[in-house]
């Protein structure tokens, strides 16, 4: 084997190979963790990434045998995860899809028990270079990670009762996707993700950012955060002012993390937002 061939093999094993997607020192951070009810538990570190960066991250660990995630949505007013959650009867929600501050409803495609908000989904929900992820829940209501599809592949698949487009996709098969350059994947922000572990685990990450004490991630260390926790597929979800983190029962009106949205650590920061994703 010549040089050139053999360079280009070890650049596609250093790019690809999931080894090298990890948080360095991940299994040096030291976590709390909380059973919070059968078949979900809360891990929570108020850490320092590279020695120097805060970092404040709270994951709740989904055993799909014993609990059940779905979307919950409203086209018609944008209310805080809190209160969605509370009102949706859960017991653990984090805030889902992007959606529009002003006038409220999804800024992407949703459907919630196969039906559509607005048929004209084409133009309603335009394709964005961002929104490369999709989450689907088939009719036994287990869950996936895809990449996004047409509107009208979405429309036309009925096996597929509850979607909910996002993104960027962040991990396929262990594998890192290519990210594109924009502004919300090279800044550092509040994080919300999710990611599939095996077909019984899912994990449900928010990862605060803003302030002094914690300063949020780009997405290429939210794939290797996501990676670090073993996920095989995983995505982004809205982030930024809308980042939150829901448990019933706990204190601060059942908000676990620290929204940014009043540009204070505490949490009391949190956003009106139109979807959410529950844990029952």
């Amino acid at each position: 084997m010549n040089k050139r061939k053999l360079f280009q093999l070890l650049l596609i094993f250093i790019i690809y190979h999931p080894l090298f997607s990890q948080i360095e020192n991940f299994n040096k951070i030291r976590w709390e963790r909380e059973r919070i009810a059968p078949g979900l538990i809360l891990k929570s570190t108020h850490t320092y990434f590279e020695d120097t960066i805060p970092q404040n991250i709270n994951i709740l660990i989904v055993n799909l045998h014993k609990r059940k995630i779905s979307i919950s949505y409203n086209p018609k007013e944008n209310t805080p995860t809190s209160k969605q959650a509370l009102a949706a009867r859960a017991i653990a929600a984090i805030n889902a899809g992007f959606f529009n501050i002003k006038e409220g409803g999804s800024a992407t495609y949703i459907k919630i028990e196969g039906k559509i908000a607005d048929s004209d989904t084409a133009n309603k929900w335009p394709k964005s270079i961002n929104m490369t992820g999709a989450i689907v829940f088939d009719t036994e209501g287990h869950i996936s990670i895809i990449q996004a599809m047409t509107n009208s592949w979405f429309d036309s698949h009925p096996e597929f009762p509850e979607v909910l487009v996002t993104g960027p996709l962040l991990l396929k098969n262990k594998q890192k996707t290519l990210l594109p350059q924009t502004l919300l994947v090279i800044t550092r922000h509040p994080r919300t993700s999710i990611g599939i572990i095996n077909r019984h685990k899912v994990v449900m990450v928010t990862l605060d950012g803003r302030t002094p004490e914690s300063q949020g991630m780009t997405l290429l260390k939210l794939t290797d955060l996501m990676s670090s926790l073993k996920c095989i597929d995983a995505v982004n979800l809205d982030g930024g002012g809308s980042t939150t983190m829901w448990i019933k029962g706990k204190p601060f009106n059942g908000v676990v993390n620290m929204p940014c949205d009043n540009k204070i650590f505490d949490h009391e920061g949190e956003r009106a937002v139109s979807d959410i994703l529950i844990i029952k």
